[in-house]
């Protein structure tokens, strides 16, 4: 009887209870304020390079104490970005892999798929950066920035959520979407009340974002475990078929047994 209860409660879709959301938000969190404070650090080591892009005037590139920008401040600045959202997206999903061991059991695997991502996002904006410093447009590079910070969170939480658990990846990812949409409103209301500051936005993109992710992947599959058990329809589950499929009369085709063999006697009777 107990056997048969237990497995009961593992069918159907992951179910998170209010601990679970708990403790998701604060590993988010976590893994959000180390990215954050790796952030401050480089930020700190190397603000006279970095100052002097930012306190740039767009006129020959010189800044309001008349000295020239540093040259190396988009390459201390590309690296700034990608090692701080590199470890709050590693640290992230370590996290949420601790409080959910049940569902994100390949961790190894999920980390090195997230550090490729990552690393594959670098490479293809870095073009992007080197164009807008050459343009000398420095707010359009801290937009890419926050672009490109969200945008590695989002596919680091998507590989999670398809090597974590297959089945039910799409409501991992729709958890995903929303957490996504709510921190990135969130901190352009920040970037409106501070003045048009960049900076309060860059430190605090990494926690929002990721304390989000924890939340609203939480918050989803509590929802969806709800509708679940109330309709009793796994319509999210990838193997679940909604209406006809592209292919599915091919498939059938192939999978029908060949016709009977006869003899070449008997073959036009």
């Amino acid at each position: 009887m107990n056997e048969t209860t237990s497995q009961d409660t593992n069918v159907g879709p992951p179910s998170s209870g209010f601990l679970t959301l708990v403790l998701k938000s604060f590993a988010g969190l976590g893994g959000g304020i180390i990215g954050m404070l790796v952030l401050l650090v480089i930020f700190l080591s190397a603000s006279t390079i970095l100052n002097s892009g930012w306190n740039s005037v767009i006129v020959d590139g010189t800044t309001s104490d008349g000295s020239g920008k540093n040259p190396l401040f988009i390459f201390v600045f590309m690296a700034m970005i990608f090692i701080s959202s590199l470890v709050a997206n590693l640290l992230g999903s370590l996290f949420f892999s601790f409080v959910q061991s049940s569902k994100y059991v390949r961790r190894t695997t999920s980390m090195y798929q997230i550090f490729f991502v990552n690393l594959a996002i670098f490479v293809l904006l870095g073009p992007l950066y080197f164009l807008l410093d050459s343009r000398s447009a420095v707010s359009m590079v801290s937009f890419l920035a926050g672009f490109h910070v969200v945008l590695s969170a989002l596919a680091s939480m998507v590989i999670l959520e398809i090597v974590g658990n297959i089945r039910y990846a799409l409501v991992g990812f729709y958890g995903v979407i929303f957490a996504t949409v709510m921190s990135s409103a969130t901190v352009l209301t920040i970037f409106e009340f501070t003045g048009h500051n960049p900076t309060s936005v860059l430190f605090a993109t990494l926690p929002l974002l990721w304390t989000a992710m924890g939340f609203y992947t939480s918050v989803t599959e509590m929802f969806y475990r709800w509708l679940w058990s109330l309709y009793g329809t796994d319509f999210m589950m990838s193997q679940v078929a909604l209406g006809s499929d592209y292919g599915e009369a091919a498939t059938e085709v192939e999978d029908a047994p060949p016709p009977p063999d006869v003899d070449g006697a008997d073959f036009l009777k």
